[in-house]
């Protein structure tokens, strides 16, 4: 039976499945995109001195968000979590469990030996950032990034393992995305998630050269809806695009995701040293699960309760028919750019 939380006005609402293990903040790549709270000393984001959780606190961490939480899927995230020696050890345990494993990856560390430990049960979300080898060394700040991912695409593709391509969207790379849907394809690739890049402290000072316009993501979702309504390519979107700024009715063969408000279909982040957040956009640390339970604060903690119920105040003369799913884009966007979800998401705020 699902278990759920008491909300705000005493009724029961469904808990997440689904939780982010941010196994590391090392990373090999240095993305200019890069929204990791941790990378932005002005949001004074904890680091704790006694670093990153072994592999039995893992273990224990995980049993004890079974407890709490309906799991089904466990997501392994960064920093890049294939520095980390012990995941094969941490995938095989989560699979033991009889829960999904989902591996974000920039697909740099994927060799054959890496995939074949990790394989079974498991998904693998690579950053594909350009059908270029130039344009996705110089976003990822990794010079040979782009050969190596092309190598561990294809040892996953070569294992049988489920593979999806991400392509984040930026000035830089924007115009490169229909070559990238089909390298994407050849190389194997079972769907593609498309994210306009988002907000955060950490990328806000490349704004200028990184951040897209409306009529550059409609230019992208106009030539993803072409491949997917072509080849039957599935496409998604994971960063909100909110209906304000895009008529994603334009576009019927993408299936667009929404923020799910710290509900049934939300992403609970716990970080590597255990703190625990809303989503992996938010930088508000709400417990740490060595000491609190991720259930009461799901049903008592005030940030929650906000996160699920506060409108931007920009938002409050829309009258557009999908409002009640956009709710103002993504929260946590505005949060750290403004310093208040009362605000709209800073996407929206390019067209004002």
């Amino acid at each position: 039976m699902t278990r759920k939380a008491i909300n705000e006005t005493g009724e029961l609402q469904a808990l997440p499945s689904t939780f982010v293990l941010e196994l590391t903040r090392l990373c090999n790549n240095s993305c200019g995109h890069c929204y990791n709270a941790w990378r932005a000393p002005e949001l004074q984001y904890p680091l704790d001195k006694n670093g990153e959780m072994t592999t039995a606190e893992i273990k224990w961490t995980i049993l004890k968000l079974m407890e709490d939480l309906p799991l089904t899927t466990v997501v392994l995230s960064g920093g890049e979590p294939t520095l980390r020696t012990d995941l094969p050890d941490i995938v095989q345990f989560i699979r033991s469990q009889g829960l999904a494993v989902q591996i974000i990856t920039n697909g740099t560390n994927l060799t054959e030996a890496l995939v074949d430990a990790t394989v079974s049960g498991s998904s693998y979300q690579i950053s594909l950032l350009s059908w270029r080898r130039e344009v996705h060394d110089r976003l990822s700040g990794h010079p040979g990034a782009w050969d190596a991912l092309i190598d561990g695409m294809t040892n996953v593709h070569l294992a049988g393992g489920h593979l999806i391509a991400v392509f984040v969207a930026t000035r830089q790379n924007y115009a490169d995305i229909g070559p990238t849907a089909h390298l994407a394809m050849m190389l194997g690739a079972d769907s593609l998630l498309y994210n306009r890049i988002n907000v955060g402290a950490a990328n806000l000072h490349h704004s200028e050269e990184l951040f897209l316009t409306p009529t550059m993501v409609e230019e992208n979702l106009r030539v993803l809806d072409e491949i997917s309504s072509a080849t039957g390519f599935p496409v998604s979107t994971g960063v909100v695009i909110e209906p304000c700024m895009v008529d994603i009715a334009r576009y019927p063969h993408i299936r667009f995701n929404w923020c799910s408000l710290a509900g049934e279909q939300s992403t609970l982040i716990v970080d590597p040293a255990g703190n625990f957040r809303v989503c992996e956009h938010s930088s508000v640390v709400l417990g740490n699960v060595r000491r609190d339970s991720v259930r009461d604060i799901y049903e008592h903690h005030t940030y929650i309760s906000a996160f699920r119920t506060t409108w931007p105040m920009e938002c409050s003369n829309c009258y557009n028919p999908l409002k009640e799913s956009c709710r103002g884009g993504c929260k946590a966007a505005a949060e750290q750019a403004y310093g208040t979800f009362e605000r709209v998401d800073p996407f929206v705020r390019l067209r004002q």
